[in-house]
């Protein structure tokens, strides 16, 4: 009967140290006993350490910050460069080059359209030179017929009425070439000026084009804006990240750069736990991925509103977030975390384990080991675990106890404190 009873007990400490991640220590309890068949022998000492509660959770690690690179607009072309997935770039690094066929050969259509235009405009210039000259030259021709005849002014009064008539004639027609001339001239000046404007405002266009084409082009090559890690966006057509020789086309992303400088971690914690979790409860996380990196922060944020842990489930989960205040080494985003949340942490005290601690005439008692009897001592409870129970009065360090409930007529006499 005492195996049974001592195994009875064993079983409900075990089913107790599972929320306290401590079922090893009561397993071995359990075989102790199995072994010695006496509750009697089930002992441990008290020891002076510092309590810790802790609740352990899984979450992933990201950053606060993340800026998305993705291809600019009216662009569609295929990666010819891409920089490795999880590698450290700096601020103004190449991290991607995209290669458009369609873009260059318009730039190259328009820098021939600009050629032609330049070559129209040298051909009009010349024209409108040479012409300027001949017209010029007329009308310096008809004022100088217009002078000599002038000069003759004097002879038409001697001449006959018929050669008088002719050389007057002839003397309007010059003053008429002379005028078509200078009215030829004022035209072309002023169709030179339309057609130099047309082709300036041409060529203004086709250079702002150019500009806009090139710098297009020139947003092919995709640079860092930060300093952090780039992580390669998923492909909008397969189910994997982007790889050279991928199509993309505008908006989009192809590097995500989180800022690694400042991060954090969010966990998914099951509602028990939840409550128990208060904002600015210390953390400790270690990493799967990276061992020999560790990390310390606060709990920043609890969502008020949870989740089905799974479609149906009655098992809420809630989103819980803990900084990273610091770290020894660089956290890769997305990495799996194992957090350490500290509840309550009570410096050099009195600690025991709760099974040691029960419930005797409504006061909180252990039973202790002295001089070869079994004593019940009462004690004074600082604060209490599923696991560990710690001490403010009744036990010293070094007291021997039993972790199991002893009969009563195994109990040589009951201790109180002193009020």
């Amino acid at each position: 009967m005492t195996v049974i009873f001592c195994a009875v007990e064993i079983i409900r400490a075990t089913f107790a140290a599972v929320k306290a991640k401590n079922i090893f220590f009561y397993l071995l309890l359990f075989v102790s006993c199995g072994e010695k068949g006496d509750s009697q022998k089930l002992t441990c000492r008290v020891e002076r350490q510092d309590f810790r509660e802790e609740v352990v959770a899984d979450g992933t690690a990201q950053s606060v910050s993340t800026i998305t690179i993705a291809c600019g607009n009216n662009i569609d072309g295929t990666i010819k460069y891409l920089i490795d997935d999880g590698s450290y770039v700096s601020a103004g690094d190449t991290i991607c080059i995209i290669e458009s066929h369609d873009m260059e050969n318009e730039l190259d259509e328009l820098l021939t359209l600009l050629e032609a235009s330049e070559a129209e405009r040298t051909k009009m210039t010349a024209t409108y030179h040479l012409e300027h000259a001949l017209q010029t030259a007329r009308m310096e021709t008809g004022l100088a017929e217009a002078t000599i005849a002038s000069l003759d002014s004097l002879e038409l009064q001697f001449s006959p009425p018929l050669q008088r008539r002719i050389k007057e004639l002839r003397l309007r027609r010059a003053a008429i070439e002379q005028e078509r001339a200078r009215m030829n001239l004022r035209a072309m000046e002023v169709t030179w000026r339309v057609d130099s404007q047309r082709i300036k405002t041409w060529m203004t266009h086709l250079h702002r084009r150019i500009a806009d084409q090139r710098e297009r082009l020139a947003g092919l090559t995709l640079r860092a804006p930060q300093n952090g890690l780039a992580i390669i966006a998923e492909s909008w057509m397969e189910d994997r990240p982007l790889q050279v020789g991928d199509n993309v086309w505008e908006q989009m992303p192809i590097v995500v750069l989180p800022d690694v400088s400042n991060m954090e971690v969010v966990m998914k914690i099951p509602e028990g736990d939840y409550k128990r979790i208060n904002v600015d409860d210390r953390v400790d996380i270690s990493f799967a991925s990276d061992p020999d990196n560790r990390a310390w922060g606060r709990i920043t944020k609890k969502m008020p509103v949870g989740e089905e842990a799974s479609r149906g489930s009655r098992v809420k989960l809630f989103e819980v977030t803990a900084s990273v205040d610091s770290a020894l080494a660089t956290i890769r985003p997305q990495s799996s975390a194992r957090c350490r949340i500290c509840l309550r942490l009570m410096e050099d005290t009195l600690v025991v384990p709760s099974v040691c601690v029960v419930d005797a005439d409504s006061t909180k008692v252990a039973y202790v080991r002295r001089d070869g009897h079994t004593v019940q001592q009462e004690v004074e409870v600082a604060y209490a675990s599923p696991s560990q129970t710690v001490i403010v009065r009744g036990l010293s360090e070094g007291d021997e106890l039993l972790l199991l409930r002893p009969t009563s007529g195994a109990i040589r006499r009951k201790q109180f404190l002193e009020k």
